[in-house]
């Protein structure tokens, strides 16, 4: 991640009201659509009941169905956030996850995730990411329902 050639650095960001800091991974150079991202990963640590109960809403952990299990995010992609237009996706190597871009990515573009159609509640209708803001979904949706 401190490699100048990693393609990336983590930054942080106040996109997110949680009251705590929050970081993001923006990208220092361009990668094209299918490109693989590999210093921007994280081992993968399953989680107990316990663990995961008190790492709720914790967003280094992701749900693999494989695994059939909450696992823990422990590298620079566990600063990847979501949004519901994402720039990149999670590929699984053995232990770990890294990123492959979905579509071109440009020079300080944010690189962002799907987390899933329900993370941040039901159709993630709490969902605070970039496109929603530009988009008035999640959050950022008129009380009433009905769009501008």
């Amino acid at each position: 991640m401190y490699l100048p050639d990693a393609g990336f650095e983590v930054e942080r960001t106040d996109r997110y009201n949680t009251g705590k800091e929050e970081a993001k991974i923006v990208a220092t150079r361009t990668f094209g659509q299918h490109e693989e991202i590999r210093a921007c990963q994280a081992m993968l640590a399953s989680l107990t009941k316990e663990e995961e109960a008190r790492l709720e809403r914790d967003f280094s952990v992701i749900f693999l169905p494989k695994w059939k299990c909450y696992c823990l995010l422990a590298g620079p992609a566990r600063f990847v956030n979501h949004d519901c237009n994402a720039n990149a996706e999670f590929t699984r190597f053995t232990n770990g996850i890294f990123l492959t871009a979905q579509r071109d990515i440009a020079l300080g573009e944010e690189i962002t995730v799907f987390y899933g159609s329900n993370y941040f509640g039901v159709n993630n209708a709490e969902c605070m990411c970039q496109s929603c803001e530009t988009n008035k979904r999640g959050h950022f949706a008129p009380a009433d329902g009905i769009p501008p």
